[in-house]
């Protein structure tokens, strides 16, 4: 019985083995075709989907999704949602999905935007459930759906809804809503500002707030007008008076309408308020500035003519009338081009009238310069004038104004003053001003490569200035400029370019034809003969010539090239004329020069020079003051900082040093002044050039310069060269007296290396003579040149005049010249150049800062 049992047991337990197994079988068949309904239905819907791990890595996405974001199925398996949502919305969808995994909600749904392959951000509707197994999520389903469009459409209604507020609120529209069966009336807070009440006044919410408002004189009139817009839906636009309740009487324009509600209600009349109490004193001010206008029009000194839209005239003030010639009952209604009779000077024909260009184009429009007007009587008038078309509120053209005047007097002063600014004084030549605005204008010529500039320097002009004087001079030149003009052609261009020089610009000219110009004219003015005072002068001419081919594009590198090869000519032995070659040695030398010295001036207004200071030791350790010679250096456009001797010699040739001398002058005396004036003890020696002592200016300058500064006269010591006291003694010997009577010092740079120091030291009163370092050098080694220096030295001291032994370049030599007897020693024994600001923080007392000024340069 018990085996019995045990085989039903056994044969039950089999049973339902297979009973389950069937039905698991079953159940995993239904799973499958499951999934593949969903794969199916996944892979053919409308809208994107995709299968996702739960760290959001993209395991399966459908034809949808991938259309959506552009992007391959490849390359979105390859990666995770989050890496194509928005920054500004992956916190969000982060916070989202950890809620999702934690178990703390089913599924999610949120707004966001993805970044398609072309980067551009979608708005989409993300929706993402969860797939459990055990009781953890095995996977993710999620839906994108594209609701770019619809985002797009509600930001844009957003923003039109906001401008629509911002607009009523910076227009001051005021919106109200009045139900006529209820008597019910609605305003905005607008409304009640432009009635100066508050909610809650008498009357508010119905008509009544509104009738007690409005001016007794406007009350039946505006009254009516509204009963009609109830009773038979007609539109409101007008204005009335408000009274407010101080007083205060104001404008308002009100529009209304009555309109169908949707849900079939009763009708309201819906309207719009707005002060218009400015735009009323706006008219009435018109209208008296229109009389104002009219009172004005007839007694200006312009003429003006107004005409309708078809230009017959409608306007004529009495200005007009007196240049024209017609009376404006006359004018009124006729054509404006019967009346303005106008035509350019020199030009046959009448010219249009600016009237009907401004009608026709609906602009301004200006006549032509030289523009004639002629009067009812003939006569002709010089006119300036301007015509403008008048324009309703819709832009269409409903008339024209003409303004004009006489210029005649003025438009001849201003051809005389453009001929004298273009004219060089004293020949009636082409100024030099004008003539570089020539040349650059053939340099922009296409193809200028037949244009040839010349530079013409006359030879022996200086005997004549200089021996017969000035106004010999001047006559010479003038004969030369008629001479030169005779020489040319018609058509070339002839200038006077300053003292001496002459240009001459010759068009579309071979290089033989402008060779043999140029012997032509040094050929007829070596044949001037120039008497003057009974005494008879002949001159020549040196004559460079440079064609205007394509490696010249500045006016700049024109003048300069033809400078280089004038002065070759020169060079060679005068009377000759000298092609412009880059291959020549002397021409590039001097071109050189030339182009340091153009570079000197954009260095001075760069304020790119810099300056230095070299010591000055006494011998007598006992003195307490410190001497520097101020020296100068130039950093150029690479940074390098250069020394005297590469850019003084081009400075002097072609005149920079007074503008140098100039520049270090107002440094030390103005910009760095008040550091200068911090340190007492502190003593500097200036050079100034030869070129600065001829300029007549140049000591008012100077005064004035040491009558602004704080430092003390005593302490400066302007230096000037042996050399240019022998060349120039008598300006030299004025120039300096008054620097002197100023209570500045003055010294003489390389004394000894004249023929005849001693002979004029006695006339010419200096404070500090310094020793030519040629004496100094081989002191120790020749007998000659101590005993040079030690005669010097006694003669100085004799006169009460210090001494200064420049290059000294050992420390040996200091002993030999205290025993000489000299007072101070300069070289790089004693100490090298070094920059200013340097010498500042040496010479700074403890505690004293300086000014915070800058030195030039730094």
């Amino acid at each position: 019985m018990q085996g019995v049992l045990v085989g039903a047991v056994t044969v039950a337990i089999v049973l339902l083995g297979a009973l389950l197994f069937q039905r698991s079988r079953l159940r995993l068949a239904q799973v499958k075709d499951s999934e593949v309904r969903f794969r199916l239905a996944m892979k053919h819907s409308a809208i994107g989907m995709a299968l996702l791990s739960p760290r959001g890595e993209w395991q399966a996405v459908n034809h949808a999704l991938c259309d959506l974001m552009n992007y391959d199925e490849e390359l979105l398996l390859g990666s995770s949602y989050q890496v194509i949502t928005h920054p500004d919305d992956q916190l969000k969808s982060r916070s989202m999905l950890e809620d999702l995994l934690a178990g703390e909600i089913e599924g999610y749904s949120l707004e966001q935007r993805f970044i398609a392959s072309g980067g551009e951000s979608i708005w989409v509707r993300l929706s993402v459930s969860s797939v459990s197994a055990e009781g953890a999520v095995s996977y993710l389903v999620a839906q994108v759906e594209n609701i770019h469009a619809a985002k797009l459409s509600e930001q844009a209604l957003q923003e039109s809804r906001q401008r629509l507020q911002m607009a009523l609120e910076v227009g001051g529209v005021g919106i109200w809503q009045y139900s006529p069966q209820n008597n019910v009336l609605f305003w905005d807070e607008r409304m009640y500002e432009l009635y100066g009440l508050q909610p809650g006044a008498p009357g508010d919410g119905s008509l009544d707030i509104w009738r007690n408002s409005v001016h007794p004189d406007d009350y039946t009139e505006i009254t009516t007008a509204f009963q009609r817009v109830i009773d038979g839906g007609e539109d409101l636009d007008a204005e009335f008076r408000v009274c407010w309740p101080g007083g205060e009487i104001r404008h308002i324009r009100v529009r209304a309408e009555t309109v169908a509600r949707a849900d079939g209600g009763d009708a309201l009349v819906l309207g719009t308020n707005w002060d218009v109490t400015a735009e009323k004193s706006m008219q009435q001010s018109l209208a008296h500035e229109k009389e104002r206008l009219r009172v004005t029009l007839t007694s200006i000194a312009d003429g003006v003519v107004a005409t309708d839209e078809a230009g017959r005239v409608t306007f004529m003030n009495p200005v007009a009338e007196s240049l024209t010639g017609w009376r404006e009952e006359e004018a009124e209604g006729m054509p404006v081009g019967d009346v303005l009779k106008l035509s350019e000077d020199n030009v046959s024909g009448p010219s249009p009238n600016p009237i009907t260009v401004a009608l026709n184009g609906g602009d301004v429009c200006f006549l032509r310069e030289g523009s004639m007007l002629q009067n009812r009587d003939g006569s002709r008038y010089e006119i300036q004038d301007s015509a403008a078309p008048l324009k309703s509120a819709e832009g269409q053209v409903t008339g024209a104004v003409m303004v004009f005047r006489d210029v005649t007097t003025r438009r001849a002063m201003q051809k005389k003053l453009r001929y004298h600014a273009t004219r060089d004084a004293l020949t009636g030549l082409t100024n030099r001003r004008e003539f570089e605005n020539t040349l650059l204008e053939s340099l922009d010529e296409e193809g200028p490569e037949n244009n040839i500039l010349c530079f013409i320097d006359l030879d022996r002009f200086k005997v004549v200035n200089d021996t017969a004087g000035h106004v010999a001079g001047d006559a010479l030149l003038r004969e030369c400029a008629q001479v030169i003009g005779r020489q040319v052609r018609e058509g070339d261009v002839v200038a006077r370019l300053g003292g001496d020089e002459f240009g001459l610009l010759l068009r579309h000219c071979p290089a033989q034809c402008a060779t043999q110009i140029a012997e032509s004219v040094i050929a007829a003015l070596g044949d001037i003969r120039f008497a003057w005072n009974e005494s008879l002068y002949d001159i020549g001419a040196s004559v460079g010539l440079v064609q205007l081919d394509a490696d010249v594009s500045t006016v700049e590198e024109a003048m300069s090239r033809a400078d280089v090869a004038c002065y070759a000519a020169k060079h060679r032995g005068r009377n000759q004329v000298s092609v412009y070659t880059s291959d020549d040695s002397e021409a590039s030398r001097r071109h050189l020069e030339l182009q340091m010295a153009a570079g000197l001036r954009e260095s001075l207004e760069s304020n790119r020079f810099l300056l230095y200071a070299q010591e000055i030791r006494p011998i007598d350790p006992r003195s307490e003051q410190s001497h520097y010679e101020v020296l100068l250096r130039l950093r150029d456009r690479n940074g390098d900082i250069l020394s005297p001797g590469a850019f003084i010699p081009a400075a002097e040739r072609y005149q920079m040093m007074p503008h140098i001398d100039r520049w270090v002058l107002t440094q030390l005396l103005i910009t760095l002044s008040e550091d200068l004036a911090a340190l007492p003890h502190l003593n500097l020696a200036i050079n100034l050039s030869a070129t600065s002592l001829d300029d007549p200016t140049f000591i008012p300058f100077l005064e004035s310069l040491l009558n602004q500064t704080p430092l003390s006269p005593e302490r400066l010591t302007f230096e000037i060269t042996e050399t240019t006291v022998v060349n120039q003694l008598s300006s030299a010997s004025d120039l300096l007296g008054r620097i002197r009577e100023q209570g500045c010092k003055v010294a003489l740079d390389d004394f000894g290396s004249g023929f005849s120091s001693f002979n004029y030291l006695k006339h010419f009163p200096v404070d500090v003579i310094k020793i030519d370092g040629s004496f100094v050098r081989n002191l120790l080694h020749s007998s000659v040149d101590r005993t040079i220096v030690e005669s010097i030295n006694e003669v100085a001291h004799r006169l009460g005049v210090q001494t200064v032994a420049e290059y000294v370049e050992e420390l040996a030599l200091i002993p030999v010249l205290e025993e000489a007897g000299v007072d101070f020693v300069q070289g790089y024994a004693i100490g090298r150049p070094q920059p200013l600001s340097a010498l500042f923080e040496q010479q700074q007392p403890e505690g004293l800062g300086l000014s915070g000024k800058v030195l030039a340069g730094h």
